[in-house]
């Protein structure tokens, strides 16, 4: 069995961490006498707590997404996104409610928008770039918010009506978007 990278042994001891204390109260000093290594090996890899908070979220999601090279809709994608969260709750729950928000944010949009290029790509491989980067934006955005309400009201919602309500508004909106954003002059092809 392979061996844990320090990367991986802070990654885990700060979720550890969070599941009984605020991101906002974790010291260095208490990860790495958590992670039983000294602070300089801390500083090696990593600038402060805020950047293995981006690290962990960038290798449990957007590294995960990547290697799940089977998923053929959104809706997997999606399920894998709200399945993490539940897993995760109080760790995700910890982030959002702390100063590194935009943390949580980040990889939340980073990751939606990942889906929607993803589907985007599926009906239409040659969408002028300036209109796919303009959906993934848009709706990138929104499924992330839906998350971020999902979070504020303690994932009370089940995730199967989750994805059913994201259905509800995207199922064949981006090929109408697609379609139409072709024939605007400035969306469309020049």
């Amino acid at each position: 069995m392979p061996t844990q990278t320090t990367k991986q042994i802070l990654g885990q001891t700060l979720k550890t961490m969070m599941q009984t204390t605020s991101l906002d109260h974790i010291t260095i000093d208490k990860l790495a006498e958590a992670a039983h290594i000294n602070r300089n090996t801390f500083y090696y890899h990593f600038d402060d707590i805020h950047s293995l908070l981006d690290w962990v979220y960038q290798q449990d999601v957007i590294v995960a997404l990547r290697r799940e090279s089977s998923i053929d809709h959104w809706q997997e994608a999606y399920q894998l996104m709200l399945t993490y969260i539940a897993t995760n709750r109080q760790f995700c729950q910890n982030t959002f409610r702390s100063l590194s928000r935009s943390a949580l944010d980040d990889v939340l949009y980073h990751y939606a928008g990942e889906m929607v290029t993803g589907v985007v790509d599926s009906i239409d491989p040659f969408t002028p770039p300036l209109l796919r980067e303009a959906i993934k934006n848009f709706y990138g955005h929104a499924i992330a918010a839906q998350v971020t309400q999902w979070l504020e009201n303690d994932l009370q919602e089940s995730q199967a009506s989750m994805i059913h309500k994201a259905s509800v508004m995207l199922d064949g909106t981006f090929a109408h978007i697609i379609k139409q954003g072709k024939k605007d002059r400035f969306y469309g092809d020049r």
